[in-house]
């Protein structure tokens, strides 16, 4: 009884607590940020939670998963894995901006090179990070993104992929003024062959928009 009291007190007293987290897999995330969140330095080992600290971790928006291995007497190891950036996500109202992954959730990062240069502006709603937006939303937009002058007609110069207000949708808007509407994301591929041919087959004609949200249909102005 005596050597098993002494045991509990002292798993339970000042020993045994973790000391050193190691760290791995952070990118967009602080280390610093990873350590503080999971819990884990300065716990008893003994009594330490592998699954608490991964749920901890998880509720950090880049964090997709993490792995804990507690090493007895006072080290921890955590493996992150981070959200991979796709584009990036921009509010009209605030000027904020996030990275998004192919899951649709926003998150910032501590690298601000680290996602592509593919830039959606989002003009419906203000968001923050963590925020979880339609993956097939998000998977449209970024096949707008990488359009140019090359894929649809010369005066399309610095196109500009925007989530517009109301029942427009996505748009995407070059500096010579007009701009191509193509509504929600079904049918995306359809809508983007569609209009690449129109421009393709009037290279020359003014515009002022050109209106695909009906994959079927199109409609332009001046006609």
């Amino acid at each position: 009884m005596a050597c098993g009291a002494a045991i509990v007190a002292a798993a339970m007293g000042p020993y045994w607590r973790i000391r050193d987290v190691a760290i791995e897999g952070a990118h967009h995330v602080a280390v610093d940020a990873v350590v503080v969140t999971s819990g884990l330095l300065g716990s008893q080992a003994f009594t330490a939670s592998s699954a608490r600290a991964r749920d901890l971790l998880v509720h950090l928006p880049a964090v997709r998963d993490a792995s804990i291995e507690i090493r007895i007497p006072d080290r921890a190891r955590v493996v992150v894995t981070e959200r991979v950036a796709i584009a990036r996500w921009a509010s009209a109202t605030s000027g904020a901006e996030w990275f998004v992954d192919a899951d649709g959730v926003l998150f910032s990062s501590i690298d601000p090179r680290g996602a592509p240069d593919l830039r959606i502006t989002d003009e419906q709603r203000s968001r923050q990070a963590g925020d979880r937006l339609d993956p097939a939303l998000v998977d449209a937009a970024t096949k707008l993104a990488r359009l140019g002058p090359q894929e649809l007609r010369p005066d399309a110069t610095s196109p500009r992929v925007v989530l517009a207000a109301g029942a427009t949708g996505l748009v995407l808007r070059v500096a010579a003024g007009w701009e191509i509407r193509f509504g929600g994301a079904e049918r995306i591929d359809d809508k983007i062959a569609l209009v690449r041919r129109f421009l393709r087959d009037n290279p020359q004609r003014k515009l002022d928009y050109v209106d695909v949200r009906s994959p079927d249909q199109i409609v332009f102005s001046p006609s």
